[in-house]
């Protein structure tokens, strides 16, 4: 979906804290800026998934959120997470009063490494975290990851599709789509009470904005 005059694209899930977690998918969407098939070119604004979950009890819970983007892509040598300095990934969080906006932005030092910049996490008292893509980053009490992971994306898309044309259901339970290829995944976690003190329940989604709204 496209969230109009702030972002490219957007999706959501909502987390109860007597659940585990939900999922939501956005892939390729809109086709026209983001799907090679229909001429879309900007595929590292593209969401793919947003996953969020808690864990853990008492003051030591955390939540969970991960943003995944830029795929699915089949492995290939030398793959990397796009480091695209002009797009701002945002996760959202809210308990209902009050809204948590997380923005991360990529970019590269002066040898051409990639690294992340994450402001505005929950229980970090505004202090932004950094650090090289493809590990794990830990700072003032919470964990930033941004890399290539193996989409976690579970569809039969080949069974949706002869669904489609047949007019009778062929979907098949252990047929993914998705397996074996890669996306890349922003994860943070952070504690649990710093957005739902009381037990609230929780809303998380994410959105992608391009500088200057260019593909």
């Amino acid at each position: 979906m496209t969230v109009t005059g702030l972002g490219l694209g957007a999706g959501g899930v909502a987390v109860w804290r007597s659940t585990t977690s939900a999922l939501a998918a956005d892939h390729l969407d809109p086709p026209a800026r983001t799907n090679p098939d229909s001429g879309g070119t900007d595929r590292a604004a593209d969401i793919a998934d947003v996953y969020a979950w808690h864990q853990g009890t008492g003051a030591t819970a955390t939540l969970v959120t991960v943003l995944t983007f830029s795929g699915p892509n089949a492995p290939a040598a030398g793959q990397a997470t796009p480091c695209d300095r002009d797009v701002l990934y945002r996760t959202h969080v809210s308990n209902g009063t009050t809204t948590f906006d997380i923005g991360a932005r990529f970019g590269h030092d002066d040898l051409g490494n990639c690294f992340v910049r994450v402001e505005g996490i929950p229980g970090t008292g505004g202090a932004a975290v950094m650090g090289p893509t493809e590990r794990t980053i830990q700072r003032s009490g919470v964990k930033v990851f941004a890399g290539l992971r193996d989409d976690p994306f579970f569809f039969d898309l080949t069974g949706f599709r002869e669904t489609v044309a047949m007019g009778q259901i062929r979907m098949i339970s252990d047929r993914d789509f998705f397996a074996g290829l890669n996306t890349s995944a922003l994860v943070l976690e952070f504690p649990l009470a710093a957005v739902s003190p009381t037990g609230q329940a929780l809303k998380v989604w994410g959105t992608t904005a391009r500088i200057g709204g260019g593909a």
